[in-house]
């Protein structure tokens, strides 16, 4: 096994049910490796966590309005 080695990936697929274990909610994503590594050969299979943040609603729903906004008032400004 890598544990604790790190890879980028794209995302391909996220089953829309989540799973719950230890009063934590889990959802089954495929995805695909997006940077070569000698360890891995095609079609390997494995088991991966995903740590994400915690975010309020307001942000999620508004966060990239708010950036396009910030970056179109920076190209604006002198």
């Amino acid at each position: 096994g890598m544990p604790g080695k790190s890879h980028a990936f794209a995302v391909g697929k996220i089953t829309p049910v989540s799973t719950t274990e230890e009063g934590r909610n889990f959802f089954q994503v495929e995805a695909k490796i997006t940077e070569a590594s000698e360890m891995l050969r095609p079609g390997m299979e494995g088991v991966a966590k995903i740590t994400v943040d915690r975010r309020p609603l307001i942000w999620i729903w508004t966060h990239r309005l708010l950036d396009w906004m910030r970056l179109t008032l920076w190209k604006l400004l002198p």
